[in-house]
């Protein structure tokens, strides 16, 4: 049985995927696509990920799209539809399950408990969620 350690030579492809996926999480890419794009196999990557950033491919790309999806949703007007299309889902609906999932509200609820602070332009979470702004985090 082979193992399935990572060969030095085989980061730099590995970084340069999760390069490729931070710049755009948007962007709608295969795992075969993006292991073709930077010249290595699909089952390195996925492997030399996982241990790498102890998530796979998907999750990453996941958790990155909903976490431009909760910015939008702080910090624009945009519709919910708008937003999931501009983080990368294929529908509304699907956006809205995986992101209730994640954050334990539909973008609806969530984006109905903010609250605008008019004086400093920041916007807090009811109800103890947290709201990051720089560097630093907004409670109730």
């Amino acid at each position: 049985m082979k193992s399935k350690m990572i060969k030095s030579y085989d980061f730099a492809y590995i970084l340069q995927a999760h390069k490729i996926l931070t710049a755009d999480p948007s962007r709608q890419l295969a795992i075969t696509a993006l292991a073709l794009e930077v010249g290595i196999n699909t089952f390195k990557l996925r492997v030399g990920f996982k241990q790498l950033f102890k998530t796979t491919i998907h999750q990453y790309r996941l958790e990155l799209r909903l976490e431009m999806a909760r910015q939008l949703l702080t910090e624009t007007d945009l519709t919910i539809s708008e937003i999931a299309y501009k983080a990368g889902f294929d529908s509304r609906d699907g956006f809205a399950r995986c992101f209730r999932r994640r954050f334990s509200d539909s973008p609806r609820e969530w984006r109905k408990n903010l609250v605008p602070f008019p004086e400093n332009g920041l916007t807090q979470l009811k109800a103890n969620r947290s709201v990051f702004s720089g560097d630093l985090e907004y409670k109730i």
